[in-house]
């Protein structure tokens, strides 16, 4: 699991962390709280390393890095905060709401 994962982390990207989610509690049977936590920290582990391995190259752009990343912090504050309270009653629709406009961009990417 963590092999294709990582390899199609690594070429690809976008939706690793509902991968990791969906295959932690339907194959490692995880909780949905210890999943997205474990998912979290994967992902973590795997955008540092990318980011290494950019900045070794030169090829990062560090305003738009910047940015994203302060959003992407104020996201999972905002996400963690809701599960939180709400547990998987907000999690469920949005992993699928995720899943679905993830398939239909890589359907649209292979049919344009």
């Amino acid at each position: 699991m963590a092999f294709c994962v990582g390899i199609y982390d690594g070429f690809y990207g976008p939706g690793t962390g509902t991968f990791l989610m969906l295959l932690l509690t339907g194959v490692a049977h995880l909780k949905l709280k210890s999943a997205a936590g474990i998912t979290k920290a994967i992902n973590l582990t795997t955008n540092v390393t990318a980011l290494v391995v950019f900045l070794l190259h030169g090829q990062v752009l560090l305003v738009l890095g910047l940015v994203a990343g302060a959003f992407n912090i104020v996201g999972n504050y905002l996400g963690s905060h809701s599960f939180s309270k709400n547990g998987g009653a907000v999690a469920r629709p949005i992993t699928i709401v995720v899943l679905v406009i993830f398939f239909a961009k890589v359907i649209w990417d292979f049919v344009a």
